[in-house]
This record gives structure tokens, sequence and C-alpha cells, in this order.
């Protein structure tokens, strides 16, 4: 019996230190949580109505006038190049204004 007790008190000083943190562990996972899709907007226009964008952080030159007409705060879509600039040119397409632009990325 004494070697019993003994064994008893030996195993729960040797599992002390895996119990020591505190936290609770569930075995379950009651929720489950979904970030939604990246939006990506146009940050910044200067001067206004110029083709020059910050986007990400990053600066985009519009290649052609069309793209004088977008404005700070319109979603955007990125149809070819980088969002960080290390590209030659992007496409952006304007979900607001339903176009896209060509723009020279600051590589």
């Amino acid at each position: 019996m004494v070697k019993l007790v003994s064994a008893c008190v030996l195993a729960l000083a040797a599992c002390q230190p895996v119990l020591a943190d505190g936290m609770q562990y569930s075995p379950y996972r009651p929720h489950r949580y979904y970030l939604p899709p990246e939006r990506h907007v146009i940050e910044v226009v200067q001067p206004p109505y110029s083709g020059n964008f910050i986007i990400n952080g990053t600066r985009f030159t519009a290649k052609t006038a069309a793209c004088t007409r977008w404005a700070a705060g319109e979603r955007i879509k990125l149809i070819a190049g980088d969002w960080n600039g290390r590209c030659v040119d992007a496409v952006f397409y304007n979900v607001y204004l339903h176009s896209t632009c060509e723009m020279w990325c600051r590589w």
C-alpha cells in the first residue's frame, strides 16, 4: 500500500510542471472565425485629378488621362502587376466606376 501511495505522489509531482502554465484547454472549438476578402482602396490622389496615386503605401502613376476621374476611397482590384509596386507597370480595376487603368509602378 505504501508503494502505491508513493507511486501516485511521484506521478503527481512529475505532472505538476505541465499544469503550471494555468491555461485552460478545450477539446473543441465553439466558434470559427473567417476573415472577409481583402478590400483595397485608393488611399491618396495628390494633387487631385492628377493621376498620381498612393495604393498600399506605394506610389503609382497613371499612363493615360482615363484614370484622372479616380478618387481616394474608391475600391479597386489588381488585374496585373504587384500591390507593393514591385513591377514595371500594373493594371487596376475601379469597382465604383467600372473602368480599368494602366499605371507605372515606382520600382
